[in-house]
């Protein structure tokens, strides 16, 4: 298993003042891993929204059993500073995605989804609901600022 760390440290030249260092974990169910993907990969935008500087901690889900992710899970969890969920239809039937969000809850980790449906109407985790934003930085970034 790999835990993969996708780190925001680079400043830009004009930046004066340090900011706050946050670690995000990034969860989804395993059919959505290209929009985590876009989400952790869109890292060069954040600069103009969010205050704290940012490290995205995701999970490699291929071949490897829900037995063996959920101490892995635990214990990454546990770590972070906050916790974004990627939110589709396929989510409230992925076994691991939902074990992500009541680990997160369990551990009062602050916790939002993502939703990147193209039409929001679908259904949404029940742990979620009330948590939900849309997939865009300035979104993204309310959450962040918060952490």
């Amino acid at each position: 298993m790999i835990v993969h760390n996708v780190k925001i440290v680079e400043k830009a030249s004009e930046q004066s003042t340090e900011r706050e260092h946050k670690r995000i974990y990034v969860g989804c169910a395993e059919s959505d891993i290209r929009y985590r993907d876009m989400l952790v990969n869109g890292r060069h935008r954040w600069e103009f929204y969010s205050k704290p500087t940012i490290d995205f901690i995701t999970l490699d889900r291929k071949g490897v059993e829900l037995a063996n992710h959920i101490p892995i899970v635990d214990n990454t969890i546990r770590s972070v500073d906050g916790v974004m969920i990627v939110v589709t239809d396929q989510t409230s039937i992925d076994t691991l995605v939902l074990y992500e969000i009541d680990c997160s809850l369990l551990y009062n980790m602050p916790i939002v989804g993502v939703d990147v449906r193209p039409k929001p109407e679908g259904i949404v985790p029940i742990k979620l609901e009330g948590k939900i934003i849309k997939f865009g930085w300035e979104w993204f970034a309310e959450f962040f600022n918060t952490l």
